[in-house]
C-alpha cells in the first residue's frame, strides 16, 4: 500500500455496497439532544459560539471549498419545546435559526447564523430535521 489511491481502492473494495456517496444533511442526535448539520465529508474542528451553537471548520480547506462546513445546535429538542415548535413534524432549519436569533441579543451569534449557518442550509438545500420520538434514557 504505497499511495492514497491504492488505499482508497482497498477501502472501497472492502466496503462495497456498504456506503453511498456523501450528501449534505442535518441529523438529530437524540442521546445528545443536538442537531448536526454537515455539508462536507471532511475532518473538522468544532468552534463553540455559545451554549447553543457550535460551528464546524474544515481542517484541510482548499481554495475551492468553504472554511466552515457545518454547525451544531445543542439542546435542540429542549430549545424547540421552550419555543413551542411542533415536534411531531420535521423542523425547517431556517425557522430554527430565526428562533435562535430572536432568543439572543449577541451580535456575534447573528454574524454566525447569517454568515455561516443560513447560507449552508440554503445553498446545500438541507432538508427539515425530525426531532420526534422518545429521548433515550441512560442505562
Amino acid at each position: 500500500m504505497n499511495t492514497p489511491e491504492e488505499l482508497g481502492a482497498l477501502v472501497r473494495a472492502t466496503f462495497v455496497g456498504e456506503t453511498g456517496e456523501f450528501r449534505p444533511c442535518a441529523v438529530f442526535d437524540r442521546a445528545l439532544d443536538c442537531i448536526r448539520v454537515i455539508t462536507a465529508d471532511t475532518s473538522v474542528t468544532e468552534i463553540r459560539v455559545n451554549d447553543l451553537l457550535t460551528v464546524l471548520e474544515d481542517n484541510y480547506p482548499n481554495s475551492n471549498s468553504r472554511k466552515y462546513v457545518g454547525f451544531t445546535i445543542k439542546g435542540a429538542r429542549h430549545f424547540c419545546q421552550q419555543r413551542s415548535f411542533n415536534l411531531t413534524i420535521p423542523i425547517k432549519l431556517t425557522e430554527l435559526l430565526d428562533a435562535i436569533l430572536a432568543s439572543t441579543p449577541d451580535p456575534f451569534v447573528r454574524v454566525v447564523i447569517d454568515g455561516i449557518a443560513r447560507p449552508l442550509v440554503e445553498e446545500k438545500k438541507i432538508e427539515p430535521v425530525s426531532l420526534s420520538g422518545p429521548v433515550p434514557r441512560a442505562a
